[in-house]
């Protein structure tokens, strides 16, 4: 019998000077998968390392003398990364089997992210397999668990929506102004500032489909520098505004201690731009933009204390999808595992078959030989004989499929007593299986 185990940390349980002392770098992650394999004779494994969290996920032979598979994982991960077992054991954490399957199928449904819904972590999960594969790390047990993992991840995204509304400020801001323009394509956004999160947002709006930037700053040459990342056009910061006559969205982001934008100056460009729509986005504190400005027909305000609003209600909408989504990937992880076992039971359940049959086939014959009996009575012996072969072996196979049914720990021992006192070889059925 095989059993999956998995060691591993996070940012739930430690802190980042931690988590950068046991990450693994590419050609790392490939000497490691090979040492697991080689010296620490793990059957396969997949380690996963993220800025996030670091995770080996193993299977091992549950007949293995003591210590225990996963205290194993701990001795490796020590001694490759030179840290102590206590500091170890400290900030991280061990599954076994079902455990590990469920928290597998939570690390890629996002609900072990540190943003419940993000999409990223999918994507290094897969890159962590297919690096296992090339290497030979993952065999049949790790290749269906991830292959499972990978589709219930999809099924999350697709039957709930945990990955839907933006859950940062620069990402709520893009989600409203989708909604007042339907679509970016074509549109200029103006940066005012150099605000780290104004120019986040920027680069957000430029992925969604935005064009063209316009960078307006006091200091000239900033502008220049803010520009050349976006491709944009620079300008010089003016008070009437003329910069913006182009502006379908506007950012603001600086440290001034009154209004940079005003509502009669802007008032005064929109009559200019003849009413189209404009997006003003105020991240300062204290506020860039005059509140007034939102009176101005077809100009839409939204200060931080609005997109901290949009943040928080997409936020607990996630949480509430997280409900339903914990109770999907408990489900499957129980299938899943479920499924595991019968696979591990079948081969003992068909080479016992075998063997019955063998028997009552060869004792059929020798007493066929030694008979003179018609070919009715011969077909009624061998009727009778299947019977009772069928009969002897009802209980202990309804018994074994029961106990893995039930979640029953002991069915390893089952199928271990089975094998030893049968002489049972069932290695070319596994291979066939």
């Amino acid at each position: 019998m095989k059993q999956i185990v998995s060691v591993g940390t996070s940012h739930h349980v430690a802190p980042i000077e931690f988590r950068e002392k046991l990450a693994f770098s590419e050609d790392q992650l490939i000497e490691s998968l090979q040492q697991l394999h080689n010296s620490y004779q793990f059957q396969e494994s997949v380690i996963l390392s993220t800025c996030n969290r670091v995770e080996v996920y193993a299977v091992a032979d549950s007949q293995q003398a003591s210590p225990p598979p996963a205290t194993i994982l701990i001795d490796f991960l020590s001694q490759y990364h030179n840290i102590g077992i206590e500091n170890l054991k400290k900030w991280s954490y061990q599954y076994n089997n079902l455990e590990t399957i469920r928290h597998l199928f939570r690390v890629t449904s996002s609900l072990d992210s540190m943003v419940v819904g993000e999409s990223q972590i999918l994507g290094q999960v897969k890159e962590a397999y297919d690096l296992s594969r090339t290497v030979g790390g993952a065999g049949d047990v790790l290749n269906r668990l991830f292959t499972k993992a990978f589709n219930v991840g999809k099924r999350i995204r697709s039957e709930t929506t945990i990955a839907s509304g933006a859950v940062s400020i620069s990402y709520a801001a893009v989600e409203l102004a989708k909604k007042i323009f339907n679509t970016l394509e074509d549109k200029t956004v103006a940066i005012i500032g150099a605000g780290e999160m104004s120019e986040l947002t920027a680069k957000h709006l430029v992925s969604n489909g935005v064009s063209n930037v316009i960078v307006a700053n006091r200091t000239y040459q900033r502008a220049v520098e803010i520009a050349e990342k976006f491709k944009g056009i620079p300008v010089a910061y003016e008070k009437d505004l003329s910069f913006l006559i182009d502006a379908d969205i506007v950012i603001s982001s600086t440290e001034a201690p009154h209004y940079l934008i005003e509502r009669e100056p802007l008032a005064e460009i929109m009559r200019k731009r003849k009413y189209q729509y404009m997006f003003l986005i105020d991240i300062a504190v204290p506020r860039d933009i005059e509140p007034d400005v939102s009176k101005i027909n077809h100009a839409f305000l939204y200060n931080i204390d609005d997109l901290e609003a949009v943040v928080t209600s997409n936020l607990k909408d996630r949480k509430q999808e997280a409900i339903r989504a914990e109770q999907i990937v408990s489900d499957e992880a129980k299938r899943f595992h479920d499924q595991l076992q019968i696979l591990e039971v079948n081969p003992t359940i068909r080479a016992l078959h075998q063997q019955f049959q063998q028997v009552a086939e060869s004792e059929l014959q020798s007493c066929f030989g030694k008979t003179e009996l018609s070919e009715h009575q011969e077909a009624a012996v061998a009727s009778m004989t299947q019977a009772i072969v069928k009969k002897l072996l009802h209980h202990p196979v309804h018994n074994l499929r029961q106990s893995v049914n039930d979640g029953n720990l002991d069915h390893g021992q089952y199928i271990h007593a089975l094998q030893e006192l049968f002489a049972l070889d069932n290695n070319n059925d596994k291979e066939q299986s």
